[in-house]
């Protein structure tokens, strides 16, 4: 897996378009292919014109991308895209055909030493026991905090998923992710947002009208 992170930008006509799209995404107007090839999912949000999709993996990025282009298509929309990868060395986003400077690789690889071998052990963790009913979202101020308490995190053997600023944290009970929840607003600096949400699978198993939630690939941010 990927020790790489990777963003698109879908560029539109204004926010009000922007605002459409990202909300379009939450109402699950997507094919199921996408969500199987997005395996893990997509953070998304949206910043004025813009709506960016963060992913861990170049594929995972170029999915999204095609997920976007699909739904901007069906709102009758137009958007131009933008592929970029994060270059640890420089902090900043660039063109994702742009080689990484041999340093950055290796900041890169030294921040995120063991984070890929934790994620896999959460899959496998959710395969055996089953999905995790409840997840906590924390939106950070900037990348370094999100690092930071993802490896914090890992370092109490507590699997997240991390995109960019943004911080997956499963749960198997709601009790369970109110007390993490209340745990990582006294922790994570100021600025911070922490969410409880029931996970796609708690919604399924609830509301089995509801399967069209299923092709969605994206966690709204």
């Amino acid at each position: 897996m990927s020790s790489e992170e990777w963003r698109v930008e879908a560029r539109l006509a204004d926010s009000g378009a922007a605002e459409q799209l990202h909300a379009a995404a939450g109402a699950a107007k997507l094919y199921e292919h996408a969500r199987r090839e997005l395996y893990g999912r997509a953070a998304l949000s949206h910043d004025g014109n813009r709506v960016l999709a963060y992913a861990d993996t170049r594929e995972h990025a170029e999915a999204a991308q095609s997920a976007l282009e699909a739904l901007v298509a069906m709102e009758g929309l137009a958007a131009s895209f933008e592929l970029e990868r994060w270059h640890a060395l420089a902090e900043r986003w660039e063109d994702a055909d742009e080689p990484l400077p041999e340093s950055s690789a290796e900041i890169v690889e030294e921040q995120r030493e063991g984070e890929s071998a934790e994620l896999a052990a959460s899959y496998e963790e959710a395969e055996r026991t089953g999905v995790p009913e409840y997840e906590v979202r924390v939106t950070l101020p900037t990348h370094r905090d999100a690092a930071a308490l993802a490896k914090k995190l890992a370092d109490e053997d507590i699997p997240s998923q991390r995109h960019w600023t943004y911080l997956l944290v499963g749960a198997f009970s709601e009790d369970a992710a109110n007390v993490l929840a209340e745990r990582l607003r006294s922790e994570a600096p100021s600025g911070s947002d922490v969410r409880v949400e029931a996970t796609l699978a708690y919604v399924l198993s609830h509301e089995p009208h509801s399967k069209l939630l299923a092709a969605n690939p994206f966690v709204l941010f």
